[in-house]
């Protein structure tokens, strides 16, 4: 049996894991994380963040309160596969796990898209597409099970594909179609592999004819923004328009639901500044650009859509075969951990697991695996190096009050900040700007704690809504002071928003029980009348934890 120990010696969070082999007929694996990497863990916070995709593996109660301990912040829900009864079921657990555990979780609604699949297949058995076999049939927008495996049926009209290449990733095949007959098209097998039931299937070069926001895709939008979903992610997108129409769509929901655009087409790329205007946050998915596009293309496109989110800036999440490998071994390559790392390297605010969770042998390794990963990354990286500014407009208010909240941590090296908002738009604002300290989010909101598991850096507290910016101050003191998370004298930094918008105050430093407004020569001034702008944001402020866990005026 092979199994993955962890040395009771020097334990550290980088402690390795020793494959201890014995004799079995069956090789079979398991990970044992040692207490003392949990515990480094939590001293040691990730600031990026882990969605892992619900499936078979991992959609028990039981499987998804490990996984959160593991560090699963954001729960994916791929509507490509599954029911409706099955998806409401995984939108309720996750919360039902979350409150045993005592923590929030993000749900990511995944929207098929106009995604061209293999049909249903005779006895569901997968078909062996064979070169020495010679040529299969593609059978058009046929919903009934072939009769024999040899066709393969695809939802989507194959008319329009003569003489192009079809490609499957999954199955590691590609054909290329010929004549045409009747309804079908017979294609040769030129790389060979096992095709199953509903696996995608790409035409590398073709723009495909198919509407960016099916009538699935609508419905399953609407039923599921009333279950409960916290982000809905788009498949496929093609250009910014339909990132609009999703946004107008949710909008007459009266729902305040994020948009997610997955770049996973050529095309995408051709309008990615519009792209990255109309979207909330991008997900780069490198397996799919990889069929659409030569692999030599796929890494300096990744770098590309990296470095102009920074420049919007929008956050930008990494998916794909990130650790592909661990479907079915319990450790990930070399080449995967340090494809993990470098994700973290360049600035990624999150990385998705796929099939490792979903279907995968070790879900839950996968994720403790890539969790140490990237702790071990962002110990090695600067945070100035991700940090994000517009270049193509100037700051907004907000922006500019976040920027100065991320520069006043750095220079007065702040233990913490704590954000209090209502919608959790300043955590975003403030989480562009990749603050050295350690970030917490207040809110009254549990749907605004469920959304900020998305947010790089940000820690979400759950806190009855403060009554004054003086009740901040001491909240915000309290909470810290109670998690161990400041001590007495350290500097902490706080500002809040509200739905109302912003309204700005000047700095101030409370030193021990007496707050003073600092102005450029850092003498104490009398503080000036608030800014009005329109909207209101309270006032920041920036002090010293009190010796009483209170700040006095």
């Amino acid at each position: 049996m092979l199994g993955a120990t962890v040395s009771s010696q020097n334990l550290m969070p980088d402690t390795r894991f020793d494959l201890v082999s014995a004799g079995s007929a069956r090789a079979e694996a398991a990970t044992v994380v040692d207490p003392a990497w949990e515990r480094a863990l939590q001293a040691e916070p990730r600031r990026a963040k882990i969605i892992s995709t619900i499936g078979p593996a991992s959609n028990s109660q039981a499987a998804m309160r490990k996984l959160m301990r593991q560090g699963m912040d954001v729960a994916r829900l791929n509507f490509s596969h599954g029911t409706d009864t099955e998806h409401a079921r995984n939108i309720a657990r996750p919360g039902r796990a979350g409150k045993k555990e005592k923590r929030t979780i993000c749900i990511l609604q995944d929207l098929e898209g106009p995604k061209i699949r293999s049909g249903r297949l005779s006895g569901h058995a997968p078909s062996s597409c064979e070169r020495d076999r010679g040529s299969h049939l593609l059978r058009a927008n046929c919903l009934e099970p072939a009769k024999s495996s040899r066709p393969v049926s695809l939802v989507w009209p194959v008319r329009s594909a003569q003489g192009r290449r079809f490609s499957c990733p999954t199955a590691s095949s590609n054909a290329e179609s010929s004549p045409f007959l009747g309804d079908d098209v017979e294609c040769e097998v030129i790389n060979g592999g096992a095709l199953g039931e509903q696996q995608g299937v790409n035409l590398p070069g073709t723009v495909v004819a198919l509407p960016s926001l099916t009538e699935k895709d609508r419905e399953d939008l609407e039923f599921f923004l009333k279950h409960g979903v916290d982000r809905v992610a788009l498949s496929f997108v093609r250009s910014a328009a339909v990132v609009h129409r999703v946004k107008d769509l949710i909008r007459d929901l009266d729902e305040s639901v994020q948009v997610v655009s997955k770049l996973e087409k050529a095309q995408a790329i051709n309008d990615l500044d519009e792209i990255l205007e109309a979207a909330d946050r991008v997900m780069v998915a490198p397996g799919d650009l990889g069929v659409e596009l030569p692999p030599d293309r796929v890494p300096v496109i990744q770098k590309l859509v990296i470095r102009r989110a920074a420049e919007f800036p929008k956050p930008v999440i990494k998916a794909t075969q990130i650790v592909e490998s661990m479907v079915e071994n319990p450790r990930p390559t070399r080449a995967e951990a340090s494809d993990v790392a470098n994700r973290i390297f360049d600035g990624s605010d999150a990385v998705m697991l796929s099939a490792e969770t979903a279907a995968g042998k070790y879900p839950h390794e996968a994720v403790t695996v890539m969790s140490r990963i990237m702790v071990e990354a962002e110990r090695n990286v600067e945070p100035a190096d991700t940090r994000r500014r517009p270049s193509h407009r100037r700051l907004s208010i907000a922006e500019t009050i976040s920027e100065s909240i991320a520069h006043a941590a750095e220079d007065l090296d702040m233990a913490a900040i704590a954000v209090f908002t209502e919608s959790g738009k300043t955590a975003r604002q403030i989480s562009k700007y990749c603050a050295n300290s350690e970030t917490f989010a207040f809110s009254e909101s549990q749907p605004v704690c469920n959304r900020m598991n998305l947010i790089w850096g940000i820690r979400r507290v759950w806190h009855p809504q403060a009554r004054s910016a003086e009740h901040m101050v001491d909240i915000a003191e309290r909470e810290l002071l109670s998690r161990a998370k400041i001590q007495v004298g350290d500097v902490v930094g706080v500002v809040a928003g509200t739905r109302f918008g912003f309204r700005v105050d000047q700095f101030h430093v409370t030193r021990r029980g007496s707050r003073q407004s600092v102005g450029d020569s850092g003498a104490a001034q009398k503080e000036q009348p608030s800014l009005v702008v329109g909207q209101s944001l309270l006032p920041l402020v920036v002090g010293r934890a009190a010796n009483d866990h209170r700040v006095k005026s």
